[in-house]
């Protein structure tokens, strides 16, 4: 009969066990709940990310708009049509530009532009009357207007 009561002294012990394992695990759920709280941190971005560009560039209507853009570094702006240019830099100072496209000729396009050139030398050349005078028109009657009518001629 001694073994109930062992029994009883074990499963009280066991119980035990049990209520402090638990009375552990919620004084470390309170610890951790009075701890103070991580702080919350928020970046804001106030500008884009800097790229590896040198220039920053923008299509834009009008100066207007490039006015009130902010640049981190050089700013590019084109209109739509690319006919007008504005360089804008940090301190604010904008350079305003009108463009003109060049279009590069390769061999053929500049071949045909030396031909046309050449052609158009030759119409100008085959156009062309000189003033000269024919040799075989009569000169009787007419006077020299080289010679003044008073001079003295070698003529026999």
């Amino acid at each position: 009969m001694n073994y109930p009561m062992y029994s009883n002294q074990f499963y009280i012990q066991d119980l035990q066990n049990m209520k402090d394992r638990i009375d552990n695990q919620l004084r470390q759920l309170q610890q951790n709940q009075v701890q103070q709280p991580q702080p919350i941190t928020q970046n804001f971005q106030l500008a884009p990310n800097p790229t590896n560009n040198e220039l920053e560039s923008k299509y834009v209507n009008n100066v207007d708009e490039v006015k009130s853009t902010f640049v981190m570094k050089t700013g590019v702006f084109v209109n739509n049509d690319y006919s007008t240019m504005w360089v804008k830099d940090v301190s604010g100072k904008i350079r305003t530009f009108n463009t003109v496209e060049v279009v590069e000729m390769d061999e053929k396009d500049k071949e045909i532009y030396n031909l046309k050139k050449q052609i158009e030398e030759m119409k100008g050349m085959i156009n062309y009357e000189p003033n000269y005078t024919d040799v075989n028109e009569s000169t009787a009657g007419k006077k020299s207007q080289r010679i003044p009518s008073n001079a003295k001629s070698n003529a026999k």
